[in-house]
């Protein structure tokens, strides 16, 4: 699948050509991670891995930081919650969320394995937090599909295939990122979500 605004030599050559909108890609990219969401496609027990030593214990060369909770201060969030702000460790650590109870952890810890769980919406010591995979999923959500769709300029259903697609490979799917997506003023953003 080949993200342009023009029908380049590879976008002539793929499977599929997604003509986006100048400054599209955010939207494109916001629509399938709704539908990934929706749909359940994405990979849950890699996103739980906290640290290096529950990425190795479920095989994983990396681990994520979905899981990580986030302090939201007027509304938006600011920064990770450090253990010793929750009161159960060390400023060097940060903190997950697992069966409502916290738990602290070390990111590069390769011997005490921490999952945390995905959709974390709670208060610590007065302070609302929400995991990372929470603050994505409301933003994702933020927005009908529809309007995603319509601001990125590729019709809903080819949107769909796509993602349906790209997430059928599971860990052997991959996204290329050169010219449009990064090379404009709101680049950086959009290769991030992508």
């Amino acid at each position: 699948a080949v993200v342009d605004s023009r029908l380049s030599n590879d976008a002539g050559k793929a499977d599929w050509w997604l003509p986006i909108q100048p400054n599209g890609h955010g939207a494109l990219a916001m629509a399938m991670i709704r539908w990934i969401l929706e749909n359940e496609r994405y990979d849950q027990r890699y996103l739980e891995n906290a640290n290096k030593a529950a990425a190795v214990a479920d095989g994983e060369p990396t681990w994520s930081n979905a899981a990580l909770l986030v302090k939201i201060v007027g509304g938006h969030p600011i920064a990770l919650l450090k253990a010793d702000e929750a009161g159960i460790g060390s400023a060097e650590q940060k903190v997950v969320s697992r069966g409502g109870k916290l738990i602290p952890v070390d990111p590069k810890d390769s011997k005490t394995p921490v999952e945390g769980d995905l959709y974390v919406k709670t208060e610590v010591n007065s302070v609302p937090v929400k995991s990372a995979f929470q603050l994505l999923a409301e933003q994702a959500f933020s927005r009908p599909f529809a309007d995603y769709a319509e601001e990125s300029g590729v019709d809903a259903k080819t949107i769909i295939e796509v993602a349906r697609e790209f997430t059928s490979h599971g860990k052997r799917a991959a996204v290329g990122l050169y010219r449009g997506p990064v090379q404009q003023t709101d680049g950086y953003y959009s290769a991030c979500l992508i």
